[in-house]
């Protein structure tokens, strides 16, 4: 509804009698071009009704009735939601540019939310679940599992009392301890010795510049490369393209299985 008194001429106008202090009016339509001047201004004839859309004009009460809180919702622009993922800081940067600055402002809240975080150290009495890119300049330990998401950096040790699954790529100076499993999607680099007292399953690479002890199976879907190797269970390269090296001593209790077809060195 669009606001504002319509306007007519005299003679288009007509009063209604008011209804419990209302007044409104009518828009009479144009007279046709057939018709004459003197029939159109003699006649007594009570004129056809005028179009629904421009019968109405608003009364004195219609704005009145807008201070009250009530809004006029327009649907012809999409309706959007608020996003509780936008930090105050990126909402701040939106007005301080203005309307022609919303992609500069979407632009910088991207480059926010990609900044590295960094932490002392990580302590959890039950399994956490981190989210990077994160640099921790301590340790991470943890009485359940660790489940590390995106990039990292540990700087000391990695230690868990249950598993330990890295989706991303993680980053270790020191030695990783883990007294269940050891699940690798996407890459890891560890400086000193990697103890496992359950599984290690590889989809990804795996690199440790010292020894892997591993109670339980090893399984490698791409590469693993460590300084020195102890497996007490089985170990499984899966498909051609899977394979590892040992720079020093190698020892596989249990069954190995390798596929050396497009292995060239």
């Amino acid at each position: 509804m669009r606001k504002g008194k319509a306007k007519a001429s005299d003679r288009d106008v007509v009063t209604v009698p008011k209804r419990k202090g209302r007044g409104q009016q009518l828009l009479l339509p144009e007279p046709h071009p057939h018709q004459s001047g003197a029939s159109s201004s003699s006649s007594t004839s009570v004129p056809p009704a005028p179009p629904p859309e421009s019968t109405l004009v608003e009364d004195e009460n219609a704005e009145e009735s807008l201070e009250f809180g009530e809004e006029i919702i327009h649907f012809d622009s999409p309706i959007r939601a608020y996003d509780p993922t936008q930090t105050a800081l990126a909402m701040a940067g939106h007005h301080h540019h203005g309307g022609g600055g919303g992609t500069s402002s979407s632009a910088s809240s991207s480059a926010q939310a990609q900044e590295v975080r960094k932490r002392k150290s990580i302590k959890s009495e039950g399994s956490v679940e981190v989210v990077g890119p994160m640099e921790v300049e301590g340790s991470v330990k943890s009485m359940g599992a660790v489940t590390f998401t995106g990039d990292f950096s540990v700087r000391d040790r990695i230690e868990a009392y249950g598993d330990i699954e890295v989706n991303g790529n993680v980053t270790c100076g020191s030695k990783v301890k883990s007294f269940g499993s050891l699940y690798i999607n996407g890459s890891m680099l560890c400086s000193d010795k990697v103890k496992i007292f359950g599984k290690l399953q590889i989809t990804g690479t795996f690199e440790c510049q010292d020894e892997i002890e591993v109670w339980g199976a090893v399984t490698i879907n791409g590469y693993m490369k460590c300084n020195k190797l102890t497996a007490y269970g089985s170990l499984t390269t899966v498909g051609d393209q899977s394979w590892y090296e040992v720079e020093d001593t190698e020892t596989v209790w249990g069954a190995k299985l390798i596929q050396h077809d497009d292995f060239e060195g």
